[in-house]
């Protein structure tokens, strides 16, 4: 990472220093961050970890792998593994997502509860089920 300083703003380069090829293993991965200290120092970020307008909730799973992140117009979840810095998926939803709990320790069950007085439940396969609420949810 590379740091300048222009009229009293700081700019971060994320791009510059070395790149590790993507094709080397993970044991030589560690061997060369032990030598080079630049490589050490290095930033690693999640790729497509942005919504196209604004994300409405943020929830991390309970051993911290895994994140999901509920956006708005048009309404969708993207979950993002944090150990392979990579988007898992990415669902539509049928109406804005007020919370999210996630049911199991991995992506694979999640219960959204949605504006339209629905509480989604989701599978790996995809919507499971959909269960509608007497009152708006909180």
């Amino acid at each position: 990472m590379e740091v300048q300083r222009r009229n009293d703003a700081t700019i971060y380069c994320l791009s510059s220093g070395p790149v590790i090829p993507e094709w080397l293993g993970d044991r030589a991965r560690r061997n060369l961050s032990k030598r080079d200290e630049s490589i050490r120092r290095r930033i690693e970020l999640i790729q497509d970890f942005a919504m196209p307008s604004s994300s409405s909730k943020i929830v991390q799973s309970s051993n911290g792998r895994y994140i999901f992140a509920a956006g708005t117009y048009p309404p969708r979840i993207r979950c993002f593994d944090v150990h392979e810095l990579t988007m898992k998926f990415e669902r539509y939803t049928d109406s804005h997502v007020a919370d999210l709990t996630m049911l199991s320790e991995d992506y694979g069950k999640l219960a959204l509860l949605l504006d339209d007085r629905t509480v989604a439940l989701h599978a790996p396969y995809g919507a499971h089920e959909s269960i509608r609420i007497p009152t708006f949810g909180r």
